[in-house]
C-alpha cells in the first residue's frame, strides 16, 4: 500500500523518493496545463469588467435620455413632466443668476418665462459630456443654442446665442435625477482669450 507525496511516495514502512527527472516532467506538465487552462478567477475578472462597462454605458444612456427630456419640455413649452427628471430638492441657477430652490419653484419659473418670452423660442442641443464622480453621481455639461432672439422681461434683447449648462445628476433608486443646474451664456468674443485655448494653440 502506498500514498503519493509531492517528491515521492510513502509505502508501508518506507518512503520511496521520485527521481529528479520525474519531478521535472511533472512540473513541465503542470505549467502547460496552467497555460492551456487559465485560472477561473481570470475569466471572472474579465466578466466583471465587461459587466461594469455595460452598466456604465447603460447609465450614460439613461442620463442622455433625461437631458433630452429637458429639451423636449422646453421645445413643447410645457414643463408639466419635470418630475420625471428633476429631483424634488434640486437647485437651479439660471442664465442671469436667478436661484430657484426645489422642483416646484423651478417648474413654476420655467413655465412663467415660457408663457412670457420663450413661447416660440426653440432650444437646440449641441453637445453633451458626462463624467461619473461615483457610480451614482455624474457631472454633465450640456452645450446648447437658443435658436432665436427674444425680448427679455426687462425689455432687453437676448437669445440667438450658445449657453453652457452644468447638471449634477444623482441616481435615486433606478432613476437618474437632476440635483443641481447652473447655466451660463457663452461669450463668443471672449473665447479667443481663453488661456487654455491660447496655450494649446501655441503648442501646435
Amino acid at each position: 500500500m502506498s500514498f503519493l507525496y509531492p517528491y515521492g511516495r510513502q509505502e508501508v514502512g518506507r518512503f520511496v523518493p521520485i527521481k529528479p527527472r520525474s519531478i521535472m516532467k511533472r512540473f513541465i506538465c503542470w505549467v502547460l496545463l496552467v497555460m492551456l487552462f487559465p485560472p477561473a478567477y481570470g475569466q471572472s475578472k474579465a466578466a466583471v469588467s465587461m459587466g461594469l462597462n455595460q452598466k456604465n454605458k447603460d447609465d450614460q444612456q439613461a442620463i442622455e435620455r433625461q437631458v433630452e427630456a429637458f429639451f423636449t419640455s422646453w421645445n413643447k413649452h410645457n414643463f408639466g413632466d419635470m418630475k420625471n427628471y428633476i429631483a424634488p430638492d434640486c437647485d437651479f441657477v439660471n442664465i442671469v443668476g436667478m436661484h430657484w430652490k426645489g422642483r416646484a419653484d423651478i417648474q413654476y419659473a420655467h413655465q412663467v418665462f415660457h408663457d412670457i418670452s420663450f413661447h416660440d423660442i426653440p432650444l437646440a442641443k449641441r453637445a453633451v459630456s458626462i463624467r461619473f464622480v461615483k457610480s451614482d453621481v455624474a457631472i454633465v455639461h450640456v452645450l446648447m443654442h437658443v435658436m432665436k432672439a427674444y425680448i427679455a422681461p426687462d425689455g432687453s434683447k437676448a437669445g440667438d446665442n450658445d449657453a453652457l449648462a452644468t447638471f449634477v445628476f444623482v441616481k435615486r433608486g433606478a432613476v437618474w435625477l437632476v440635483e443641481a443646474v447652473e447655466n451660463v451664456v457663452v461669450n463668443e468674443g471672449a473665447q479667443a482669450g481663453n488661456p487654455i485655448t491660447v496655450r494649446n494653440q501655441s503648442k501646435k
